[in-house]
């Protein structure tokens, strides 16, 4: 039996950022997604479409435990429609080890409202994430009426193909990235969801946010790439949303037969096996050694900048 899958996409705004208006836009866009001819089995959100921080947080950054309640809210969406749902991404607030720990967190829920898993971002966007720590986990999830595997990440990850590529190696045939990307990135970036879909033979989704947000502007521009790279959608700079069907005998057969029934990627990843010499000790590879650490936190890159001549004029 040929596997379907009707995935809808929710290209929104998201400012403000307070938990109270996220979830009351996320419940008014599944609805209306819901409404529809076209009806999703699966919906996905951008990176922080859940929010930041309860309305009554001063400090903005305080998140919400998860479990907690705002998965509790959004568990009740899923259950009420009886789909996969993963609304975006969110501050998570935790304790480890006595110390609080914020994390960009991606819930994961299932047809029964539960929470199937959490990805933590691996690679939180330094210094402007500074508050951040990182996640240090993969994340796949089945949906097994359809014998489907999906794989996800948030944002900055897919600049690391290594994300993409391990997820693909655990299985995953959709490869899903919610994110805010800034206006000033859209051609750097344009060309990368088609580059992941089709070096590992599956469906790639970057689902961007667009509007205000922090000070800047995301782009939107949201694209939907083919298991042969082929670009299927790309939405415009407005808020949007869309259903598509997506037919994973795609990916099933580019795997088996080869991309345009030529290129036998993965097949022929296993036979070649390329050594990795610097895996488990990066800092080990010749690149590094005339490369400064990275800047971590807004005040070091202010320091690099205004010492090497590329910011010391104006701000003080």
């Amino acid at each position: 039996m040929r596997r379907f899958l009707n995935v809808g996409m929710i290209q929104s705004e998201t400012y403000p950022l307070d938990f109270e208006t996220c979830l009351a836009r996320i419940r008014k866009d599944v609805d209306d997604l819901m409404a529809g001819m076209h009806v999703p089995e699966l919906v996905l959100g951008v990176e922080m479409a859940i929010g930041r921080y309860w309305a009554d947080d001063e400090t903005q950054l305080g998140g919400d435990t998860i479990p907690g309640r705002v998965t509790d809210e959004l568990g009740r969406i899923a259950k009420e429609y009886g789909i996969y749902f993963i609304p975006g991404s969110m501050i998570e607030s935790c304790v480890e080890n006595g110390e609080k720990k914020l994390y960009n967190s991606l819930p994961i829920f299932g047809p029964d409202g539960e929470i199937i898993d959490v990805y933590r971002k691996i690679c939180p966007y330094y210094p402007a994430e500074e508050g951040f720590s990182p996640g240090n986990k993969y994340v796949t999830f089945d949906i097994k009426e359809k014998n489907i595997k999906i794989g996800v990440m948030i944002c900055h990850d897919w600049c690391f193909p290594e994300i993409s590529r391990n997820l693909t190696l655990m299985g995953a045939e959709f490869l899903f990235r919610p994110a805010i990307d800034p206006e000033g990135l859209y051609e750097s970036c344009k060309a990368l969801a088609p580059a992941r879909a089709f070096e590992n033979q599956a469906y790639f989704l970057s689902l961007n946010a667009s509007g205000d947000y922090l000070g800047g502007r995301a782009y939107g521009r949201s694209i939907l790439a083919g298991p042969d790279g082929n670009v299927l959608w790309e939405a415009g700079d407005n808020t949007t949303m869309l259903t598509v069907t997506l037919v994973f005998d795609r990916v099933s057969d580019a795997r088996r037969y080869g991309t345009n029934y030529t290129d036998q990627l993965l097949r022929q990843l296993k036979v070649f096996d390329p050594p990795m010499p610097y895996a488990g000790s990066l800092s080990d590879a010749p690149v590094f050694r005339d490369l400064p650490e990275p800047d971590m936190t807004m005040a070091e890159r202010a320091e690099m900048f205004k010492k090497e001549g590329l910011m010391n004029i104006g701000r003080k």
